[in-house]
């Protein structure tokens, strides 16, 4: 039997144009019924559930998950590049977005927050700094312009998850400037991956598209 061959062909300019209008939405929604529930009326509860960033297992969750993937298997391509440089930090980059998709799901980080008398973002950012460090060669090893993009995009997303989150620690969680709050650390850790993401298509296209062919016998 003769293999059966797939391929996708992705143009990476409206695919991410389409995940920023994604992202976007989700921010503004999530605005937008928290001003009204504390500035207007009281809402359902399962309305804000559904659309809530500093919910779980909902539709922002799940989007946010699902960028983190794109990041994961796009860089885990690009790993695969010939005559490629620092291949084994690319691949723990890829591994480590796997990682933040299965925690933006399963939680792991809340999990471990309610287990330490500690905020979780204070460990989480001496990680943060060891990663850094050793990342210095991979960054060098990289187009000037590129490295710095690569460094905007890491930016964004700590100064999200961990920056946002400290300065947030002692508001009070039921309030509009938590909710503002929340807007502001999710949209910086999306729009972070997104650039990301973004990064590595552009690395990894030809011409216009990014083209994955699939194999099966």
């Amino acid at each position: 039997m003769l293999p059966i061959k797939h391929q996708i062909t992705i143009p990476s300019r409206d695919y991410i144009a389409s995940l920023i209008a994604l992202a976007a939405v989700f921010i503004c929604v999530h605005l937008g019924i928290n001003y009204y529930n504390y500035q207007v009326e009281e809402l359902p509860w399962l309305l804000i559930q559904m659309f809530e960033l500093d919910e779980e297992n909902n539709l922002p969750t799940w989007f946010s998950s699902f960028i983190l993937l794109n990041v994961a298997f796009f860089v885990y391509v690009s790993s695969n590049r010939p005559n490629l440089q620092k291949k084994a930090h690319w691949r723990f980059t890829a591994f480590g977005f796997l990682i933040l998709a299965i925690d933006e799901v399963a939680g792991m980080h809340e999990t471990f927050n309610s287990s330490i008398e500690i905020n979780w973002a204070i460990p989480g950012a001496i990680l943060v700094l060891f990663v850094a460090a050793a990342y210095v060669p991979f960054l060098l090893s990289l187009r000037g312009r590129l490295a710095l993009l690569f460094v905007l995009a890491g930016a964004m997303f700590v100064s999200g998850a961990i920056v946002t989150e400290l300065l947030s620690e002692d508001m009070e969680s039921d309030s509009w400037g938590y909710a503002v709050a929340v807007a502001l650390e999710e949209g910086l850790e999306m729009f972070g991956v997104l650039l990301f993401l973004w990064l590595n298509l552009k690395e990894l296209e030809t011409g216009e598209r990014v083209q994955i062919n699939i194999q099966t016998s």
